[in-house]
């Protein structure tokens, strides 16, 4: 199995005999060239540095499955519309794409007790010298989100993209009948997350 893991930031699985991934992602940016962080990405052999934001390097049909975990959310709507098009051409007919984003519902369920004192019950984090006072603002609106996300939001992106068959994936557990395992194991910031699969080629 193929899959390709676009915007991986720190989460860059390593293939093994039943899985192949590819990481893909900008972090050259974020690392001084002579640093021993940079030359440790450079030495991942399925680590590879592009702009994702520009077409991916893939032929048409090269993978079985595409994980976006916490990346649409960094594009506007059109050019998280390009990157799921891009998505879908690189994968083969039978392919599954997974995608996790920060929800904004769950963010509003939440927003009468987001105080600091609660952000580990919340939202799985302890941060108890950050003077931003809500985890809505320091999250959901951090600075290098373009786009605030939904199931509603999201069902639009796949559907104009040519997607199939969404399913909520209740904290990353695959529906029935998919083959999504593996890219699910990879899902990070589960609580406030929304996860969704959806699939290249329409079930019969």
């Amino acid at each position: 199995m193929k899959i390709l893991n676009v915007g991986c930031g720190a989460t860059r699985p390593e293939s093994d005999e039943s899985i192949e991934w590819t990481n893909i992602d900008n972090l050259h940016w974020q690392l001084p060239e002579d640093g021993a962080a940079r030359q440790a990405l450079d030495g991942e052999a399925n680590y590879l540095e592009h702009d994702i934001a520009n077409r991916l390097p893939f032929a048409d049909s090269t993978f079985d499955g595409v994980l976006l975990s916490h990346v649409l959310e960094h594009f506007d709507a059109q050019q998280g519309l390009q990157l799921l098009c891009e998505c879908k051409r690189v994968l083969n007919a039978q392919g599954e794409i997974v995608i996790s984003v920060p929800d904004a519902s769950y963010f509003r369920r939440v927003y009468p007790r987001d105080k600091n004192e609660n952000w580990q019950e919340l939202f799985e984090v302890t941060d108890v010298n950050n003077p931003i006072p809500t985890f809505f603002e320091a999250a959901l609106w951090f600075d290098q989100h373009l786009a605030i996300m939904t199931e509603d939001s999201l069902w639009a992106y796949l559907k104009m993209a040519g997607f199939h068959d969404m399913h909520l994936l209740d904290k990353g557990i695959p529906w029935e009948g998919s083959s999504t395992e593996a890219m699910c194991k990879q899902l990070n910031r589960q609580i406030f997350s929304l996860d969704v699969s959806a699939l290249k080629t329409k079930l019969p």
